[in-house]
């Protein structure tokens, strides 16, 4: 038994892992048949994993200790990551790290060190390494660069910094057009990114036009994933826009496309989009139909996201109601878990949705404590959009109150986008 794919079969069966097992993250069973059937040579970081995953040493595969180049430990570390295991990446990163490196080399670890950290949920120290990546990078290599500030832009927007995200982004884009083998699934992903930041600044005809733009890169680039998120956002942003019609369609294609590649948690999502044309359109029992079939799927899933977007939807449409106790109950529901996911922008819109309830029941203090507290939230973090709704939505608990003159100037800075005085009105 010389070759390595008879001693990759005689370790995996000696661990008793089946070919799916030790597969999982770096390649395909088939792959690993064909490895072990002497008619595929895996690369020297796939083995270098699977060898670890068998508790082995490389040398046991090849018959020799390989020197530990820079290059192989880098793109060990890079499938470390995609396989899930982002731990032993920074291991890799660390060993590459005491070795002599490139400028190249030197900005391309930290950037796989960020994506390490951000799968580990480590966001703020993630950005901390893509921002040392991009003061690293030299200027000669626009694909690296691209990859670092996409990777940028990704973790702000989790970090719900879209300004930032935004101008991380358009870089990325500004580095991909300087580049003579620009990656369209690199240029689809990252539009798509804009898309969403300009959606959460209330850039609304912007993000739209991104989005379309990163439907093409998808196509191009022949990715069903991306081709999926590109449809799910135009359906977003089309509903906004108010073409329903057309809304409807991209939600459905990017359903079809999910059914495809079988990604539950993305097509349950895309429930909500549904939800929301149908409400849009004045049908409030199909929207209710497709929100409460969301919200029981990401219970079953355990998506906190999903549930607070759901649950929150729901809250309004029992205000709609006049359902009171359902529309308080669903929305603490939606505040529980937009906070467990850590997304705020859901969460206020939730809080307000509880503070309305509060409202017509009578508790005016806890209707403003409620109000309050998403203005601030929503103000801090530059959702311009949201904000104006909320701004919205309060005005009009201020007319019942006869606060006209409070009412008029929080109207006013919905239809203005100029919250500059939103802090001095709440402490009125």
């Amino acid at each position: 038994m010389n070759s390595v794919g008879d001693r990759l079969r005689e370790a995996r069966l000696a661990r008793g892992l089946t070919q799916e097992e030790l597969a999982k993250g770096l390649a395909t069973k088939g792959f690993i048949s064909q490895i072990e059937r002497h008619r595929a040579t895996p690369s020297l970081a796939k083995l270098r994993l699977m060898a670890e995953r068998l508790q082995l040493p490389l040398g046991h595969f090849t018959g020799d200790l390989l020197p530990m180049e820079v290059t192989y430990l880098r793109k060990s570390a890079e499938l470390a990551v995609k396989a899930k295991e982002p731990a032993r990446a920074l291991e890799l990163v660390a060993e590459a790290d005491s070795r002599p490196t490139t400028a190249n080399e030197r900005a391309d670890l930290q950037r796989i060190k960020g994506t390490a950290f951000d799968a580990l949920g480590r966001p703020a120290d993630a950005l901390a390494a893509h921002q040392a990546a991009a003061a690293a990078a030299p200027p000669d290599d626009p694909e690296l660069s691209a990859a670092i500030y996409a990777e940028m832009g990704t973790v702000l927007a989790q970090l719900e910094q879209f300004v930032s995200a935004v101008e991380a982004d358009l870089r990325a884009i500004h580095w991909l057009d300087r580049s003579k083998l620009a990656d369209p699934g690199l240029r689809a992903r990252v539009l798509t990114n804009l898309g969403r930041a300009c959606w959460s600044l209330g850039q609304v005809d912007q993000a739209h036009t991104y989005l379309a733009s990163a439907l093409d890169a998808a196509t191009d680039a022949e990715s069903l994933l991306r081709i999926a998120n590109a449809h799910m956002g135009l359906g977003v942003t089309a509903r906004a826009k108010g073409q329903l019609d057309e809304a409807i369609e991209h939600c459905n294609r990017a359903l079809e496309v999910h059914a495809r590649i079988k990604q539950e948690r993305d097509a349950n999502r895309i429930l909500n989009n549904i939800g929301d044309v149908h409400y849009s359109a004045g049908r409030l029992n199909q929207a209710r139909e497709y929100q409460q079939r969301c919200l029981v799927r990401g219970r079953d899933l355990g998506d906190a996201f999903v549930v607070g977007v759901a649950a929150g939807a729901l809250a309004r449409y029992d205000l709609e109601e006049n359902k009171l106790d359902e529309a308080i109950a669903h929305a603490q529901e939606a505040r529980q878990a937009s906070e467990l996911s850590g997304d705020h922008l859901h969460l206020a819109l939730a809080a307000a949705t509880e503070g309305e309830a509060a409202e017509r029941r009578g508790h005016r203090i806890v209707a403003k404590r409620q109000f309050i507290f998403a203005l601030q939230l929503l103000k801090e973090r530059n959702a311009a959009g949201k904000l104006a709704e909320v701004c919205a939505i309060y005005a009009d608990v201020l007319r019942r109150r006869g606060d006209n003159d409070r009412a008029f100037a929080f109207m006013r800075m919905a239809a203005e986008r100029d919250f500059s005085k939103l802090t001095a009105l709440l402490r009125t």
